[in-house]
């Protein structure tokens, strides 16, 4: 009898043993890397470096199982930053096992326009007055000026330095429309008519914004939206 109750027994005991499987960090992490890497390939089109720092283990043990991962994503506001914390979700058989929370490093590297000679303040800064070289930008990708913006002239509003990372905090567009100059003001009625009539804008503006012009002739102040360099649009 107490045989067949140790028989009994034993048998309970395997019955409640749960098969696990170990995953190390190592391929943890190659696994998760490959996720935010994606993920940072369609916000930006710098070469990325991106490193995990560390997990808060050596392994993981989790039940036998398919284990699949996915990447939280709640970059409402995408900024290049040097330094990260991403929330993983690692599920078993398509169900959360739990998150955890993996620090990872970034460099990303854009080519960027540098100055090849002193800049003056107030001086133009075109695409002969720069040369590009590839450096880091994480923490810098919202101050990246683009080869697209050294086509239309720009003014730099500090001295830049040889050599010096030209910074977008530091620099304005040259306004297509300057104040106090002069402008041709089209009138554009409703039913189509144009007529062009001479005018002076009271501010700077560059294509797309509005600014305030007058026609001395008629005495007559507008609110026109800037169409080109010293042309204004105003709908009547």
């Amino acid at each position: 009898m107490k045989k067949f109750l140790s028989t009994i027994l034993t048998i309970m005991i395997f019955a409640g043993v749960v098969s696990a499987q170990t995953i190390s960090a190592d391929s943890l992490k190659k696994d998760i890397l490959k996720l935010i890497v994606e993920d940072y390939s369609t916000k930006t089109s710098a070469e990325l470096d991106i490193k995990i720092s560390m997990l808060p283990f050596q392994c993981l043990n989790i039940p036998d199982g398919k284990v699949n991962y996915e990447l939280v994503n709640n970059d409402t506001d995408f900024k290049l930053t040097s330094r990260a914390v991403k929330r993983i979700n690692i599920y078993l058989n398509d169900k959360l096992n739990r998150t955890i929370n993996v620090p990872i490093e970034i460099k990303a590297y854009e080519e960027v326009p540098i100055a090849i000679d002193t800049i003056e303040r107030e001086q133009p800064i075109t695409l002969s007055k720069v040369r590009f070289k590839k450096i880091n930008i994480a923490d810098k990708s919202d101050f990246i000026v683009t080869k697209e913006s050294l086509k239309k002239e720009i003014i730099a509003k500090k001295e830049f330095k040889e050599g010096e990372f030209i910074d977008r905090r530091f620099v304005k567009e040259r306004p297509d429309v300057t104040m106090n100059s002069e402008v041709r003001i089209i009138l554009n009625s409703d039913n189509g008519f144009q007529i062009a009539i001479d005018g002076i804008a009271k501010k700077d503006g560059v294509i797309g914004e509005y600014v305030t012009v007058e026609n001395r002739m008629y005495n007559k102040v507008y609110n026109a939206k800037v169409i080109g360099e010293n042309r204004v649009l105003v709908n009547i």
